[in-house]
């Protein structure tokens, strides 16, 4: 039996689907999930119906574009099968699997060289090929736009994540790179690297971080328009 003090509905408002849950919070709260853009909203206990409808109306047009983004941002896995395809750099690469009791993946010309006993297993492989093709091209980034930028980060972690393609902890100047990036054109690892030293600058997305990244990277906004659109 679900508890008295959780429950959860399905809101639909306007071309809105959400999941509404009310739980014993003070404030209410909204977030669009990956991969599929599922709206998720938490609402205090008591609040009446009539007000949460109204505050997903006033945000139906963000919310609509922010599930748009989201499903863009996060395509349908392909399966990593023999004669399957996966991406490196923007590229799809035809996929080989062999068979191997550990994980491992390799580019071998434009096949991209799978092992594992299972699909999670290559995957895995894939997700460690990711990693090492970072590696090999973050540090040289970093050492081109640092100077520029006049900040240099002092670490590096690369991990995947669902909602963010790079993060940069301000206080530490700790840097976060989304692995994902590794199937990307490598102009979008540049605009996302050069994106969070602008942030050891300027904190927030204010007019000084635009004017920032404006005289560094002038196309910015095309690199990040084709890293939300590109399927």
């Amino acid at each position: 039996m679900a508890s008295r003090r959780h429950r959860t509905e399905l809101l639909q408002v306007g071309g809105v689907r959400a999941e509404v849950t009310y739980k014993p919070i003070k404030s209410l709260r909204m977030r669009v999930t990956p991969p599929d853009g599922v709206v998720k909203i938490s609402v205090p206990l008591g609040l009446p119906p009539g007000t949460v409808e109204e505050f997903v109306r006033s945000h139906e047009q963000w919310l609509l574009k922010a599930r748009q983004q989201v499903r863009l941002a996060h395509p349908p896995e392909e399966p990593l099968a023999d004669g399957g395809r996966a991406r490196l750099w923007g590229r799809w690469h035809e996929v080989r699997v062999e068979d191997a009791p550990r994980a491992g993946g390799r580019l071998d010309g434009d096949l991209l060289v799978l092992s594992g006993p299972d699909e999670a297993a290559r995957r895995r492989g894939l997700e460690n090929l990711h990693r090492r093709e970072l590696q090999a091209v973050v540090p040289g980034l970093f050492a081109a736009w640092e100077p520029l930028v006049g900040r240099r980060h002092a670490s590096l972690r690369l991990r995947r994540m669902t909602s963010r393609w790079g993060t940069c902890n301000t206080r530490t100047a700790a840097i976060t790179i989304n692995t994902a990036l590794a199937e990307r054109p490598q102009t979008a690892l540049e605009y996302v690297v050069v994106h969070e030293l602008m942030h050891l600058v300027e904190r927030g997305h204010g007019p000084r971080f635009v004017a920032g990244m404006d005289e560094l990277m002038p196309d910015w906004r095309q690199r990040r328009a084709a890293l939300r659109g590109q399927p």
